[in-house]
């Protein structure tokens, strides 16, 4: 009987593990599901930490200046320096869209008059006379607009939210990592700490890559509309450096100002700031930015293509954004935590077999 009665607790206990298992796993996978967006914008904070901690760890081993203090000086820097371009870039942009409206009329007759020059151009001069005018289309518009601001202030007040977690991160980084590693047990806390340290480092040469990678895409700009001759090379080239940041959009978002500032010059000019833009494209994804890869963290190309398509769908521009990084953190995991900490110790070295020797006895 008592027997009995030790089997039937023992059943009851395992019963309630699974059940607490699985309660676990479905709450797990519920803050994944629903939380997914807060999440990445939790991981793009720690990135930013990581951007502002870089800068302010060097320059408090090369000078007196604290940690903090350090930090501080490079935070009021990067401010400075957004905010003289940003007041540059609108002074210089609302000028040349004046230009712009003052020459837009004659512009236009000249482009549907090489338009009707192609193949194609008078199916598209068709296509856009019979569009609806303006004013039957403007109370759609009315919404497109409405939704445009709510889409922009949403993004702008994630924005802020992102800053303010690398802010507080970066400027006590020590809390937040020993508050991690209190959460592993006391027997792999110093393997945990071993991983963070691989994944900090990793992720530095990552943004140190793409920093390379940015900085090319905006001399080759900037270069490039100078020699064009287009107004405002400078301001666009650092647009450029900027956006590119963005996969696969940002380079489009770069190329509109451009285009429409080269539309203010001639529609020739605009052609050529057109092919410009496609040959820097090109240059950055398949020769500048595969190499730095290469020397920096090496991503296989199939495997990003995926993850910033799959995050795409689930997230958004945020998921690819942060596509990159996340399979920069998955790799170092895989690598030290499944195949390391797991694999080999599953798995132990198998003992190779004696061999003999020319005497018969065997060689241990």
């Amino acid at each position: 009987m008592a027997a009995n009665s030790e089997r039937l607790r023992d059943y009851t206990r395992k019963v309630w593990i699974a059940a607490g298992v699985a309660a676990a796993t479905v709450a797990i996978l519920a803050t994944l599901w629903f939380g997914f967006e807060i999440l990445l914008m939790v991981f793009v904070g720690l990135l930013l930490a990581l951007a502002f901690s870089l800068p302010a760890g060097w320059l408090c081993r090369h000078s007196f200046l604290s940690r903090r203090w350090a930090l501080l000086v490079v935070l009021l820097v990067i401010s400075g320096l957004l905010a003289a371009f940003s007041v540059n870039f609108a002074f210089s942009i609302g000028q040349q869209f004046e230009q712009l409206a003052e020459t837009l009329p004659g512009s236009l007759v000249e482009l549907k008059t090489m338009l009707s020059q192609w193949p194609m151009g008078s199916q598209i001069i068709e296509w856009i006379s019979e569009n609806p005018s303006p004013d039957a289309n403007l109370s759609s518009w009315s919404t497109r607009v409405s939704t445009v601001f709510s889409t922009t202030f949403g993004a702008l007040l994630n924005v802020v939210v992102v800053v303010f977690i690398g802010l507080f991160i970066a400027f006590d980084p020590g809390i937040y990592r020993a508050g991690l590693i209190k959460l592993i047990t006391p027997a792999h806390r110093e393997d945990a700490a071993v991983v963070l340290e691989a994944i900090k480092h990793k992720l530095a040469w990552w943004l140190l890559g793409r920093l390379a990678s940015m900085t090319a895409v905006g001399l080759l700009a900037g270069v490039g509309l100078w020699a064009l001759g287009i107004p405002m090379a400078l301001s666009l080239g650092l647009l450029a450096a900027l956006l590119s940041f963005i996969p696969y959009l940002g380079p489009l978002f770069s190329a509109v100002p451009a285009l429409l500032v080269a539309f203010s010059v001639d529609s020739t000019a605009m052609l050529h700031v057109a092919v410009l833009y496609t040959g820097v494209q090109t240059l950055e994804s398949y020769l500048v930015t595969p190499f730095i890869q290469r020397e920096a963290v090496s991503i296989p190309p199939g495997l990003l293509l995926i993850v910033q398509v799959w995050l795409g769908l689930v997230a958004g521009l945020l998921g690819m954004l942060v596509a990159e990084p996340l399979i920069v953190l998955g790799m170092i995991l895989v690598q030290r935590v499944y195949v390391k900490d797991w694999l080999e110790r599953q798995d132990p070295p198998v003992e190779q077999a004696p061999e003999p020797t020319a005497g018969g006895d065997v060689r241990r």
